[in-house]
């Protein structure tokens, strides 16, 4: 029988005897060759149709019946239709209906999924998919049921059926539905679903639904446990509105246990790209608060308490921008009570508000920054303190530096000039007459000249001249005024030696390998593969790698630099000067006296030295390793700027200030002020960091030291503080602490941070927890301790992947 399944008889043609016999004999040989090559060969055919769309057909028989206009393949069938393939045993298609039943080990591929199962009918023309005993996998979930039947391209049903998004099933969690409904990119609705742990039926639910996309959508959020002791259970239930692609509110109604019925509300909108405001809200009608009571029991009566914030920001182009944000409390105890809202958005040891508004131009620079807040560092939790000073407000102007002179000539390289002001109002609501003086309006202006002298042979000269000068208006006291100017110079020499060791470049060097080496290397990249490789053919087999080459750049950098305070001059109110004499009574750093700075304020390296004369020696050194990076053929033209990776290895810098206004007869003992050291190395696994302070007259210093190690399992990072500036009636502040995360193996994770005073010998604060992360990578089990100085709290931590890893935690606390 023919391809067509028809057979044409005629009648056989005369032919000689002796070419009958040839015939005969070519016939019977065929057969023979045939036969001995089907034992070692096993034939495939393609077949090729077209039902509006192009069909292909592989497979190792196939039958064409053209009475009923069918196709019939069998033996490891594979269809390919569109972007979509086929795979089966046996498989029949009809091309006047477009039906395909596909039988047998069936696997239905496409872009979004795959499906498995025993039997599948598909048509063609309709693209209705109906399979048998099935299994639906995506990247974010999985579907088994007694059947599938797929309408559309965006609805899938599916009959006696469950969904997880476990690797492992059933074996962690999965929902049993009598009937599941499937939209693609969308939701998966399940009716009549039984909630499974471990293949155990724990919950019955009527109809629960599952989002599987990624864009916003109005409803029900995963609600949020709490577990307190003393309070009770604490239950919220987020409901969420997208209102529109630029805005959303969600809405929260809870029960916080003994303390009674409460809610939170957050609404959120996307002015424009980078432009946003929110506002977040929790009120609580409690029944346990009063003011000042400490014990948590019921009081009889219920009080209103509520924590807001509200923060936004704004860009307009690129040379206006502002931010403003506001947070107001009901009672300071609301930060404690209510921690688990508060914690994160309190900034400081102080509630209340501000922000700031900046336009800029390429020339100068306006600002405007104000704030008015209340202070939570004190005994009545409902009062406000009317004496906390207010800053209300700034205004800043700062200038670009401008040439004003440019020339090759010697002493004349660079000249030019900027300033910087500002205008701050310092507002305090209550004065205290016994008290230091807090209400005040200073104007401060600071212009400057930088002048480049040149190079006089490999040493280069600088100068820079700066005004510093204050005057304050005092509206509170009899003499309003108050000023202070000086003049500050300083001048530096400076010398720059660097040497680059190697060359950053990759190179491609062939490896050339006979075939018993090839054979190995391939064998060894190929641990995976089942079955022998073919073998590598005989003679040599070239093969190329990449070869990274870094370089490295050292470099160092001394400095001598002389600092000079001009006559500082003041004038107006004693009282005034007498009190920005200690740290105490300034407002802030600009306030202090130019030649007892070095006294007071021990915060960075320069501003520690006396400026009256003083000299500074500076030794920097950095070591920074240059790497090439892979070219990119696909990136538009970005090698040329993007070739080279530049990580900075490792530093050390030194730092000496002499003060030369000190006469002794020791003076290059007694002259020394203070020592400054900054070290640190990054590797690829180690990271070590250390700064420090030391004075020699008095014998202090402050030490800040960390450590960090990067191993595959282990995640530690240490630090350490000495600091010995403190005041007679604070003691020497010895502080010590790590953060440990270990992996002992792909389940557990240990995790513990601690902080520990040295001094007082008490633990500030503590954290210890395990967490328990399934392969299937499905949910994940978190318990953890903390305590401070106040309290301790045990928690326990379930987050479920829901969808596409959009892990979602359920605290109980």
């Amino acid at each position: 029988m023919s391809s067509t399944g028809k057979e044409n008889f005629k009648r056989p043609s005369r032919k000689p005897f002796w070419c009958a016999g040839l015939i005969t004999l070519l016939a019977k040989f065929s057969v023979l060759f045939a036969l001995s090559f089907s034992s070692s060969v096993f034939a495939r055919e393609t077949f090729e149709f077209d039902l509006g769309q192009k069909i292909n057909v592989l497979s190792d028989k196939a039958f064409r019946k053209s009475s009923t206009n069918e196709f019939e393949a069998v033996g490891n069938v594979v269809i390919t239709h569109l972007k979509n393939s086929i795979y089966g045993e046996k498989a029949r298609i009809n091309f006047t209906t477009g039906e395909t039943e596909v039988i047998g080990n069936v696997r239905y591929i496409a872009p979004e999924m795959t499906l498995y199962g025993t039997k599948l009918k598909y048509n063609f023309l309709t693209k209705i998919i109906d399979l048998d005993n099935a299994r639906v996998l995506s990247d974010n979930y999985v579907v088994t049921g007694k059947k599938i039947i797929q309408t559309s391209s965006d609805k899938i049903y599916a009959e006696e059926a469950e969904y997880t998004t476990c690797r492992d099933c059933p074996e962690s969690w999965s929902i049993f539905g009598k009937q599941i409904t499937i939209t693609i990119g969308q939701y998966v609705t399940l009716k009549h679903a039984f909630i499974k742990v471990n293949g155990v039926t724990a919950m019955y639910v009527p109809y629960i639904v599952f989002p599987i996309k990624q864009k916003r959508e109005t409803g029900l959020l995963f609600p949020s446990i709490g577990f307190s002791s003393d309070e009770g259970f604490r239950y919220q239930q987020p409901f969420f509105w997208a209102i529109d692609d630029y805005k959303d509110l969600t809405l929260t109604p809870s029960t916080f246990g003994d303390r009674g019925l409460g809610g939170e509300l957050q609404y959120r909108q996307n002015i424009k790209e980078k432009s946003w405001f929110e506002l977040n809200t929790l009120g609580i009608n409690d029944r346990i608060y009063e003011p000042n009571k400490v014990d948590k029991s019921l009081s009889g009566k219920k009080e209103f308490r509520q924590f807001s914030d509200l923060e936004g920001h704004y860009i307009y182009k690129h040379y206006l921008n502002g931010h403003v944000y506001f947070n107001d409390t009901s009672d300071l105890d609301t930060i404690r009570d209510m921690d688990f809202f508060a914690k994160e958005r309190v900034r400081g040891t102080e509630v209340g508000g501000g922000g700031f508004l900046e336009g800029r131009n390429s020339l100068f620079s306006l600002s405007m920054q104000s704030y008015y807040n209340k202070n939570m560092l004190i005994s009545d939790p409902k009062k406000f303190d009317k004496q906390y000073v207010q800053m209300l407000p700034k205004l800043t102007l700062s200038s670009v530096p401008y040439n004003i002179l440019h020339s090759p000539y010697p002493f004349l390289k660079n000249v030019s000039f900027g300033f910087g002001a500002d205008y701050t109002v310092f507002k305090q609501n209550t004065v205290d007459i016994n008290g230091p003086i807090r209400n005040a309006r200073r104007l401060n202006f600071a212009p400057y000249l930088d002048w480049q002298l040149g190079n006089l042979g490999p040493v280069f000269f600088s100068h820079h001249l700066k005004l510093d000068y204050q005057t304050y208006h005092l509206p509170t006291e009899q003499n309003k005024s108050f000023a202070k100017k000086g003049l500050i110079y300083e001048t530096e020499a400076k010398v720059e030696l660097e040497k680059i060791y190697g060359l950053s470049y990759v190179e491609e060097r062939p490896i050339n390998l006979n075939s018993e080496e090839a054979a190995r290397a391939n064998n060894a990249k190929n641990v995976t593969t089942i079955g022998v490789l073919p073998e590598v053919k005989s003679g040599n087999s070239e093969q190329t790698t990449l070869v990274y080459n870094n370089s490295y750049r050292h470099s160092q950098e001394f400095k001598l630099k002389h600092y000079y305070l001009g006559e500082q001059k003041f004038s107006g109110n004693k009282n005034f000067r007498n009190q920005i004499e200690s740290d105490d009574g300034q407002f802030d750093y600009l306030d202090a006296l130019r030649d007892r700075e070095h006294l007071i304020n021990q915060t960075t390296a320069q501003d520690s030295l006396p400026l009256s004369n003083t000299l500074e020696f500076q030794w920097n050194n950095n070591l920074i390793r240059k790497t090439s990076n892979k070219f990119d053929p696909y990136k538009d033209n970005r090698y040329l700027k993007d070739n080279f990776n530049y990580s900075n290895i490792t530093f050390f810098d030194v730092s000496q200030g002499i003060d030369m206004t000190v006469d002794s007869e020791r003076p290059w003992v007694d002259r020394l002020t203070r020592l400054y050291i900054n070290t640190g190395i990054a590797l690829d696994r180690f990271t070590l960091g250390v700064q420090e302070f030391y004075f020699h007259k008095s014998g202090e210093h402050k030490l800040t030291s960390t450590i960090g190690f990067n191993f595959d399992r282990l995640k530690l990072n240490g630090d350490f503080t000495y600091n010995s500036f403190n005041s007679s009636s604070t003691p020497i502040t010895k502080l010590v602490g790590y953060d440990l995360e270990l992996n002992l193996n792909d389940l557990i994770t240990l995790k513990n941070e601690l902080d520990y005073n040295i001094e007082s010998k008490l633990i500030s604060q503590s954290s210890y927890s395990i967490l328990y992360a399934p392969i299937n990578n499905c949910w994940k089990l978190e318990f953890n301790y903390t305590r401070d100085l106040i309290d301790k709290k045990f928690g326990l931590l379930l987050y479920i992947n829901y969808n596409s890893n959009n892990f979602t935690s359920i605290n109980v606390r």
